[in-house]
């Protein structure tokens, strides 16, 4: 059975919405399965047209208006992505009659799901307290909690004290320049503060740290393998390189943050090596080239430039030792640590929202990994980062989000609509 506005009459618009959103879960469970069903995956980047006219329906019965960018191909092809559906990035407003405007982001791609899946990834499923599907934790549970906040306000009678924007953009899980970051840069949203995903519970992420990938080569000289005198194994060369490499992540690690995290380990840098491998082709073959992968993390108090130039400092030596191999290193992708400049209503209403919702002190905390709401802090833009949670396996198989933490976050997210001014 579904409420409607008379159907809420608990005292406090507090009271009015808890009751309103428990009785009503059905509507975000729901929501979640049609969305988990439509299997956005990306990269290449698949069914993003049927997705956003789901999400524009929705909207539009909410009384949003709705507009529609197509990411242009030139900015595509800055991005090098390649394949799949158009870019379309959907915009949604709520006119209160208000001078600022909350800005709420949602990614709708998902990652590919592996054939390790115990049911099928694109098909919801319920059992318990866990809604299992590709997407179900990041983010399309996400999604249906914003949706479902709204409609709470909207059936319990409560107005917004802020105009609010949507934006649902694609290729978060590909960097999303192509989603929010196109948005963001051509000035197509609107934003006095901004949320998008994030911690969950009575945590919540005000930045994240920066990022810094790289391909590095080795050159060596293939030969037969009966006669390895003949040749230079790159394998052999990428493993002394990576040592040396390996005695640079050791001092970088010792490095902490001032800022708060969620977890203690998380406060220093990262440096991972051989997420890809690839190299070789036959067993009676000296390798001629090897190559590996860097995921390099900063914390907010370190700089792309200088976390290059250690990398390239250690290649410069070995290539100066070693005179009959190359290193050759490639940066593919980088992005410098960002926190969000604090602003004190904003930080201050949510807070009270959390702790009226978890019964827990907010906790503000920088996250490990990178979120689409970076690009908004990057233009100075207040922002917070809040998700239902699973387990917090992101991308992993059997991945879940659990109907309390939907309806605890929607209830979040009605409580800042509803106070912040």
């Amino acid at each position: 059975m579904l409420f409607n506005v008379q159907d809420c009459r608990l005292t406090g618009m507090e009271n009015k919405l808890r009751y309103y959103l428990e009785k009503n879960k059905a509507k975000v469970i729901n929501l979640v399965s049609r969305l988990i069903g439509i299997p956005t995956i990306n990269p290449p980047g698949k069914n993003y047209e049927e997705m956003t006219s789901l999400l524009e329906r929705e909207c539009k019965k909410l009384g949003l208006v709705t507009r529609k960018y197509i990411t242009p191909k030139s900015i595509i092809d800055k991005h090098k992505v390649a394949g799949g559906s158009k870019r379309i990035n959907l915009v949604a407003d709520l006119n209160a009659g208000h001078k600022k405007v909350l800005h709420i982001n949602s990614h709708y791609d998902v990652v590919p799901a592996t054939d390790k899946w115990k049911t099928n990834p694109f098909k919801a499923v319920v059992k318990g307290n866990k809604i299992c599907g590709r997407g179900s934790e990041d983010m399309k549970g996400n999604i249906a909690s914003v949706l479902f906040a709204l409609k709470a306000l909207q059936d319990c009678g409560i107005k917004p004290k802020i105009n609010i924007q949507l934006s649902f953009t694609p290729d978060e899980e590909i960097g999303g320049g192509t989603g929010l970051g196109y948005l963001v840069a051509r000035g197509l949203v609107k934003a006095n503060y901004a949320m998008s995903e994030g911690y969950s519970g009575n945590y919540i992420s005000i930045g994240n740290k920066g990022i810094l990938w790289a391909e590095v080569e080795v050159v060596g000289k293939s030969a037969h393998g009966s006669m390895p005198y003949k040749g230079v194994n790159s394998f052999e060369r990428m493993n002394m390189i990576v040592n040396e490499l390996e005695k640079l992540k050791n001092k970088i690690l010792k490095k902490k943050t001032k800022y708060n995290m969620r977890d203690t380990i998380s406060k220093s840098p990262s440096f991972v090596m051989g997420g890809f491998i690839e190299g070789g082709g036959k067993v009676n073959v000296i390798p001629g080239i090897t190559k590996f992968s860097i995921d390099r993390r900063l914390i907010p108090e370190e700089n792309i430039n200088a976390a290059k130039m250690e990398i390239e400092t250690v290649i410069k030596k070995f290539n100066n030792r070693y005179k009959d191999s190359k290193v050759n290193i490639k940066f593919v992708s980088q992005g410098r640590p960002v926190v969000s400049i604090k602003d004190k209503e904003f930080f201050k209403v949510a807070a009270e929202s959390i702790k009226f919702v978890t019964g827990k002190k907010a906790n503000f905390s920088v996250m490990p990994g990178a979120t689409d709401m970076r690009y908004f802090m990057q233009k100075g833009v207040p922002s917070l980062g809040y998700s239902a949670r699973g387990e917090e396996k992101w991308h992993s198989d059997n991945e879940f989000v659990c109907i309390n933490s939907l309806v605890n976050t929607a209830e979040v997210f009605a409580l800042i609509m509803s106070r912040l001014s």
